[in-house]
């Protein structure tokens, strides 16, 4: 996991999880993660420029990397899947799924 929160960071190698502390989309923290031999990358970051920019260098270091990104907008969602995500989910859309599956039933919703 990269975390460019110090705090996070630390509660993130207690818990267990190996951790980078930096910012995903400067070149030496991105080379530092390895992504060649990563299987999936969650890029979870708010801000879609920097998003696509974490999701551009790691598919250009790994062609069958799965991406999945956040994003807020389908602005957003075109931007992150033009830079190489594989899976764009916009929040808006996740929580109006939840609510016309709990009210109509899971079928309602696809």
């Amino acid at each position: 996991m990269v975390e460019d929160s110090d705090a996070y960071a630390d509660a993130a190698r207690a818990a267990g999880f190996e951790t980078i502390s930096g910012n995903a989309a400067k070149q030496e923290v991105a080379v530092a993660c390895n992504l060649a031999a990563t299987r999936w990358l969650v890029v979870a970051i708010p801000n879609a420029f920097e998003a696509g920019q974490i999701v551009q260098k790691a598919r250009h270091a790994s062609a069958g990397l799965g991406i999945i990104a956040r994003a807020h907008f389908d602005a957003e969602v075109d931007h992150l899947t033009k830079c190489g995500a594989n899976v764009t989910i916009m929040g808006e859309r996740e929580i109006a799924r939840g609510m016309i599956e709990h009210a109509f039933g899971e079928s309602a919703a696809t």
